[in-house]
């Protein structure tokens, strides 16, 4: 365990080994200031955080060549929509850092809640009514009312007479249909996972849902104490349609056929309005959560995260979100997912009633999480040097951080955009090789491409080893994890 007198002599030695950076005279302003060594922690690791890909210009620029992206691919679908989610769609994460979760909707369903939207669909539409009772709260079962002229495979093969004559449709049915290859996906809660050398994905096939104020009555109505959400961003976020998803609550005997609401353009929004402050006690939780409960139970996911740190900014005061507080604040989210774990009770942010541990995390996981935690807590804000990205940014000398921060980020840009133009020749039913050969073509995308693989390995031209794009693939893959 990393004890503050470490993070003192780690600390020590990077403002003594480039003293023309000037951080020194930083440091003797911040004492000056009354700041604590703590506090002189958490402002060296918001800046660290900068050069290792999560400044708040490297944020807004995945956030919007996701969203570019999913434009593009929609201009070229009839039956679907995309949408990027998880980390991938908030812009938190590089692009081989984590799974990119994609959300494929079907354009001729809808869901929603009896007498909640009078408005008649056309005839191409499948309608499905959601019942929530005898489920666990933001689960659904859905019937079928009308039957869309537009045929969907999918949906006929999940479509079941249950003994009321009632028609429904089933989640595992639905969700299995989209299996092509049983040896290259597998099932992951609502996902079909799989993966390739360089990255892996979760894709989600869902269903449309327009009954979201109804569903988010209580989120909409509930006071706030520190103005946050604002109301104007509590009324743009709840007129974003909602999603049901193919997958039941773990701890339910008829999960099989129960639907999860999700709400994912709307907590875009909510966490698109995080300032710099905020974002990185996220990427923060994240990154210990990855080093440190991970290899205890997989469960404490991302999302479970983006919870805690959903109703940590409801509930504080804005002026607790300043740079100087950033490690206090991680602690203090820390202790929250503790708490959280103890009572096996953490209420989903958009709708409080579903508790997002139910059925996750075995009792021998829950004790040795929270022993963990425990232990995480007591450490305090040193606790960020077992995250091995912090603590090796840490160890750098300032200058020699900031070249190699601003040379990842140059890469990644040049990456972003080879890839949106390469999507932009795409079309439903091709080839990856189809598309490569026809990108390569483009003289925009291979000058963008050339630039990026000058970056990554100035010798590359000269290369004449058959292995020369595997070796740029692997080198880009370390860059932009």
């Amino acid at each position: 365990m990393e004890s503050l007198m470490t993070w003192r002599f780690i600390f020590h030695h990077l403002t003594h080994t480039e003293k023309e950076v000037g951080m020194e005279d930083k440091l003797s302003e911040g004492r000056s200031g009354g700041m604590s060594s703590d506090e002189e922690l958490s402002v060296r690791v918001y800046e660290v955080l900068d050069q290792v890909g999560y400044s708040q210009s490297m944020v807004q620029q995945r956030r919007e060549a996701a969203r570019e992206r999913d434009v593009i691919m929609n201009g070229k679908r009839e039956e679907t929509t995309q949408l990027t989610a998880g980390s991938k769609g908030e812009g938190f994460a590089a692009p081989f850092e984590s799974d990119t979760d994609r959300v494929f909707l079907y354009n001729y369903a809808v869901c929603r809640k009896p007498g909640n939207d009078s408005m008649s669909l056309p005839d191409t539409q499948y309608e499905f009514t959601m019942d929530g009772e005898h489920c666990h709260p933001g689960h659904f079962r859905q019937e079928l009312i009308h039957k869309g002229t537009k045929e969907n495979s999918n949906i006929q093969q999940a479509l079941f007479v249950n003994d009321k004559s009632r028609t429904l449709i089933s989640s595992e049915l639905y969700r299995t249909s989209f299996i092509e290859d049983k040896t290259k996906e597998t099932v992951s809660g609502p996902a079909l996972t799989g993966s390739d050398e360089n990255q892996s994905w979760d894709m989600v096939y869902a269903l449309r849902c327009t009954s979201q104020q109804q569903l988010l009555s209580e989120w909409i109505s509930r006071p706030r104490q520190h103005n946050w959400p604002t109301p104007d961003l509590v009324a743009e976020a709840s007129k974003l349609e909602a999603q049901m998803v193919p997958v039941g609550c773990k701890s339910s005997e008829h999960k099989d056929i129960e639907w999860r609401v999700c709400f994912i353009p709307s907590e875009q929004r909510l966490t698109d309005s995080w300032d710099e402050n905020q974002y990185k006690i996220y990427i923060l939780l994240k990154l210990i959560t990855k080093s440190q409960l991970k290899p205890i139970s997989d469960e404490i996911s991302s999302f479970l995260l983006k919870n805690i740190m959903l109703w940590y900014t409801e509930q504080n005061p804005t002026e607790m979100f300043q740079t100087k507080n950033l490690l206090q604040n991680v602690i203090s989210c820390l202790r929250n997912l503790q708490e959280a774990i103890k009572v096996n009770q953490l209420p989903y942010y958009m709708i409080p009633g579903r508790n997002l541990l139910t059925g996750r995390i075995s009792p021998e996981q829950q004790q040795q999480l929270i022993t963990k935690l425990d232990e995480l807590i007591q450490e305090g804000p040193c606790v960020v040097l077992r995250c091995p990205k912090v603590h090796a940014a840490l160890e750098m000398s300032p200058a020699a951080l900031a070249e190699k921060g601003s040379w990842r980020d140059e890469v990644e840009k040049l990456f972003l955009k080879t890839r949106n133009i390469w999507w932009t020749h795409w079309r439903p039913d091709m080839k990856k090789e189809e598309i490569d050969q026809i990108a390569q073509s483009d003289p925009q995308y291979m000058n963008v491409r050339e630039g990026m693989c000058d970056l990554l390995w100035p010798q590359w031209r000269e290369y004449q080893g058959d292995d020369r794009r595997d070796i740029l693939n692997k080198k880009r893959a370390e860059a932009l994890a």
